[in-house]
């Protein structure tokens, strides 16, 4: 028997080859992480496996520490039923702080309306949206996407300039 015959043969009894680690997989809807670096990043190897274990392809996980290493900040998706508070956690004590999306409440959006005094109109305007939009998004048939959102909030800290920064003079 040849030597390429016998490792062959000792190869088949082995069976397939299977990734040691693959991804979980999770259900629901992914979620939109930003990844910043916050410290030195010598530990890539310990945050690639955790982002692997949060069910990132390799190819994902690549990508992200490529762009950590370049730019010290990186976007990826996670899948919904991976725990994120503890990912952000261990993320944290690797030297990358993780920021996820807020989750908007549908009730905020008449709630900082209400706060200033302004109609829907008023308010609509302010924010460069349609009134049936607003108008949506405080009866919770749709939720304002996070842009509008983020603007809901600035406009609840700093009226004045987002006024002056959504509207002209019109004379």
């Amino acid at each position: 028997m040849s030597t390429n015959s016998a490792l062959k043969a000792r190869l088949a009894r082995l069976g397939p080859v299977r990734d040691a680690a693959p991804a979980p997989s999770f259900s629901g809807a992914p979620v939109t992480v930003l990844l910043r670096l916050t410290g030195s990043f010598d530990k890539r190897l310990s945050v690639a496996g955790r982002l692997r274990a949060s069910g990132l392809s390799l190819q994902a996980v690549h990508a992200v520490l490529t762009r950590l290493a370049e730019t010290g900040i990186a976007v990826c998706t996670i899948a919904a039923g991976a725990d994120i508070p503890a990912l952000a956690q261990d993320l944290a004590g690797l030297g990358v702080q993780a920021y996820r999306e807020r989750v908007g409440d549908p009730n905020a959006v008449a709630a900082v309306r209400a706060r200033h005094g302004l109609s829907q109109r008023e308010f609509a305007t302010l924010l460069g949206v349609d009134v049936d939009t607003l108008r949506n998004w405080e009866q919770g048939r749709n939720r304002p996407d996070p842009a509008a959102l983020s603007l809901v909030r600035a406009y609840d800290e700093a009226p004045d300039l987002i006024a002056a920064a959504t509207l002209e003079p019109a004379g």
